[in-house]
């Protein structure tokens, strides 16, 4: 076998590759839209905190993976704020849920949303001069921190 033959089993083998990827990746995306579109369609009542804890989930995704990369990279002062965004995902995403089903729990998982959030911005504002994702992330934190605020007054 030649090294030309062996190049075009190699690139025959990546196209191949990254077909199957794509088409797998399909069924996924298009269950992905499905879900975004329920959510945009049923917000209900309580479509303020939907909408502020997604925004915090997509910017905290965004802002923890960068966290990762700089940590790799050897820099320690991202711990706290991977650290306390990696806390607000998952807990924000609880809350959008609970709220799309206007769950009796929906004010416990907002109260937990409140101090993770009011956590996430303070470890996030130390950096947001440095770090555009930082300062999204704690722009999305602020606002769901008032959302969440003006929920539990009346909840």
């Amino acid at each position: 076998m030649s090294s030309n033959d062996t190049l075009i089993d190699r690139r025959e083998f990546l196209v191949g590759t990254a077909a199957a990827l794509t088409m797998a990746a399909i069924p996924t995306t298009a269950s992905a839209m499905q879900q975004h579109q329920h959510h945009h369609h049923h917000h209900g009542k309580h479509k303020g905190l939907v909408d502020a804890a997604e925004e915090c989930v997509a910017t905290g995704k965004t802002c923890l993976n960068h966290c990762l990369v700089l940590l790799g990279d050897g820099d320690t002062s991202m711990k706290e704020c991977s650290k306390n965004v990696n806390e607000m995902i998952p807990v924000c995403e609880a809350m959008a849920t609970l709220a799309l089903s206007d769950s009796k729990n929906l004010k416990v998982i907002a109260q937990g949303c409140l101090a993770v959030c009011k956590d996430c911005a303070a470890a996030c504002k130390e950096h947001i001069d440095k770090h555009q994702e930082c300062k999204d992330c704690y722009e999305a934190c602020k606002h769901s921190i008032k959302v969440v605020e003006a929920y539990l007054k009346t909840a």
